[in-house]
């Protein structure tokens, strides 16, 4: 993805902070686990941090089950931009381990697992065994189709760009970002920002006047500095901008 898919706007919030408000709406306890390294908007939930991130999601799915009081936790990934309340209640109603298989795969990131699991899960990690299924097998859990529960389409989430920016443009097909411009880059540009549809960095960059030379290869021009919303500087033209996002184009000299 070339950012960290918690911070990608998705309804005019970062998509964990979604994620996190439409559990809110379903379980009576949100814990997010995150690397100690990812920085997170300020969020109700609890937040704890991934011991070893490095052993993938059954690690997380570890430090989950040891912060919550609940018998059973519904596990949700960060991009799940479609997960409705309906749909976790319906998995949680099964009062067991449970997942949905669609297309011949199960969901093990969309899926409920007991807290009683807290030790197998530290003894499939210590064995090298880190898929999450490994964890749902242990407990014989049950698999159910799309037609068994409602909004299944809550388990779809996204591993690139043009993913992320398709579910983006189904939820709303005009959804736009802004290209604003600052010190020659205006002068030069002739005005102060443009409203522009959503895209890669670089179609965003694109609507910008080609006298400019903002792009150099797959890359952001050495001469120029561009933020997202100001909190972080990127180069790489591949990386999502998403909606309501603000693309800042300013001069190389003013970084140093």
């Amino acid at each position: 993805m070339g950012r960290a898919k918690a911070w990608l706007p998705w309804q005019g919030r970062p998509m964990v902070a979604h994620v996190v408000d439409v559990l809110r709406r379903a379980v009576d306890e949100v814990v997010v686990v995150a690397s100690e390294k990812l920085e997170l908007p300020p969020l109700d939930a609890r937040v704890v941090r991934d011991r070893a991130p490095g052993l993938g999601p059954l690690a997380g799915i570890r430090e989950g089950l040891a912060h919550i009081e609940s018998e059973l936790a519904y596990v949700s990934s960060t991009d799940a931009p479609f997960l409705s309340p309906a749909f976790v209640k319906a998995l949680l109603a099964e009062r067991r381990a449970a997942a949905l298989e669609l297309d011949g795969r199960v969901q093990t990131l969309s899926a409920v697992y007991p807290r009683a699991g807290l030790p197998c899960a530290e003894q499939l990690l210590a064995a090298g065994r880190l898929r999450p299924i490994f964890l749902l097998e242990a407990f014989a859990y049950r698999r159910l189709p799309a037609e068994a529960l409602p909004d299944p389409r809550s388990v779809r989430g996204f591993n690139t760009p043009a993913e992320y920016l398709a579910a983006v443009r189904e939820a709303d097909a005009d959804a736009t970002a802004t290209l604003e411009f600052m010190g020659r880059s205006r002068f030069e540009a002739g005005c102060r920002e443009r409203v522009v549809p959503v895209g890669t960095l670089g179609e965003v960059l694109a609507a910008a006047p080609p006298e400019l030379g903002l792009v150099a290869g797959s890359r952001v021009s050495r001469h120029f500095l561009v933020s997202l919303d100001g909190r972080a500087f990127v180069r790489d033209l591949a990386i999502p901008v998403g909606p309501g996002e603000h693309v800042i184009v300013l001069d190389a000299s003013v970084g140093g």
